[in-house]
């Protein structure tokens, strides 16, 4: 029933009354009224409270400023510290009630406090409703949006409100939809970007940079859920500094590298710069153990040419724009040497399509597969382990190659 139908009686039975309680007297006192509360069974009957509530509210939706400070629910009881003449006027415009609890004798008083009214129970709801039309009319923009820039199907299923999580609140919602938005949009008009662009430029203001930054783990991981790999779509960084360890010959504008250390770079450098390399031979291994390991052996590396990248368990896009920039060199042959288990694989597989020439997979006990498929295949019937157990030396390495 909307509030403009509900007598104040109704309000009082549904927000206030507890269970076996009724009014059993009205009493008018102008605009206000005063209800006696009682509580009635076969064996009982007592008076329980006195309710001072308007007689005719005007259900205004402007809640007056001071009032707001106590902060009312339906369920909360506040002291109101206000001259009386104030109390008096939100009594008559239902801003509040007044509601007296009696102890068990009926007489004593055991609490005297103010709760929220019927007028102010609808300026909240009429809040809530306007708030819910402006947030329907938002999505609908959004949908226009999302149209004009002709997104994937991927990406049309990530709009859908069914497929977020259900804990998001709307206006989390909303916002996951403007991410995916400004994102893709990015991705049409860039091949590689920062994670602070996609705010940036979909807000075109002073700390718009910062929009999604309070999201940013949650909402790429939920596209990762999604099956929407952020890196493929060029998301180079994401807005913090992560290093990419190497060690071999590497040269940009700004700086060079050479043999005979574990180097850094970082994915800003890489967003911001182009490395080439000398060196032929590229290895791509999972884990920081094995480069230390093989950086300690400079004449080999010298010797076979060999430049060394760690993948740090996973291929970032950082990583992919690495590999391509030094593919772009001169190198003529790639080794991959992941985990032999399913994350091993996946970095495999994802290496693998990254590379223009020739590969080696390193298996275990010196077996080497010249395609992802027989390394698949052969994974299928291996117990997991970690690529540490299987270090080698110079002369394995030698043989790999």
């Amino acid at each position: 029933m909307p509030y403009e139908e509900k007598t104040v009686i109704d309000f009082i039975h549904q927000a206030v009354l507890k269970a076996g309680e009724k009014i059993d007297k009205v009493e008018d006192h102008g605009n206000i009224q005063t209800l006696t509360v009682v509580k009635q069974s076969a064996r009982i009957y007592k008076k329980v409270s006195q309710i001072k509530v308007t007689k005719q509210p005007p259900y205004e939706i402007g809640i007056p400023q001071e009032l707001m400070k106590y902060k009312f629910s339906p369920k909360a009881k506040r002291q109101l510290d206000e001259p009386f003449e104030t109390i008096h006027n939100w009594l008559q415009a239902g801003w509040v009630i007044r509601e007296i609890r009696y102890h068990v004798d009926g007489i004593s008083v055991k609490d005297d406090a103010y709760r929220m009214g019927p007028t102010y129970a609808y300026a909240l709801e009429q809040g809530k409703s306007k708030e819910q039309r402006q947030y329907e009319l938002q999505l609908e923009q959004l949908s226009r949006q999302a149209n004009s820039i002709q997104m994937p199907q991927q990406f049309q299923s990530a709009l859908s409100i069914e497929a977020m999580p259900t804990h998001w609140s709307q206006a989390k919602k909303f916002k996951f939809m403007q991410f995916c938005i400004a994102f893709y949009q990015l991705v049409q008009q860039k091949d590689l970007f920062d994670f602070k662009e996609i705010g940036a430029t979909y807000e075109d203001r002073i700390g718009g940079s910062k929009m999604f930054d309070q999201e940013r783990e949650e909402f790429l991981a939920h596209l990762a859920q999604l099956g929407i790999d952020a890196a493929s779509y060029g998301l180079v960084s994401t807005g913090k500094i992560v290093p990419i360890y190497f060690t071999g010959h590497a040269q940009s504008e700004l700086v060079t590298y050479q043999l005979g250390a574990v180097h850094a770079t970082t994915e800003n450098a890489v967003l911001q710069t182009t490395f080439t390399t000398v060196n032929t031979t590229l290895w791509l291994v999972e884990n920081r153990a094995i480069l230390t390991r093989m950086a300690t052996e400079s004449v080999f590396l010298r010797e076979s040419n060999s430049f060394v990248l760690c993948l740090d368990g996973q291929i970032r896009s950082a990583h992919k724009q690495f590999i391509k920039q030094l593919l772009g060199s001169s190198i003529q042959q790639v080794l991959i040497w992941t985990d032999y288990d399913e994350a091993g694989l996946t970095i495999a597989k994802k290496a693998v399509q990254l590379l223009p020439c020739p590969y080696k997979i390193i298996g275990r006990n010196s077996q080497m597969f010249a395609d992802i498929v027989s390394y698949e295949q052969w994974l299928q019937h291996e117990n997991h382990h970690e690529q540490e157990q299987q270090l080698g030396g110079v002369e394995e390495w030698k043989e790999w190659m």
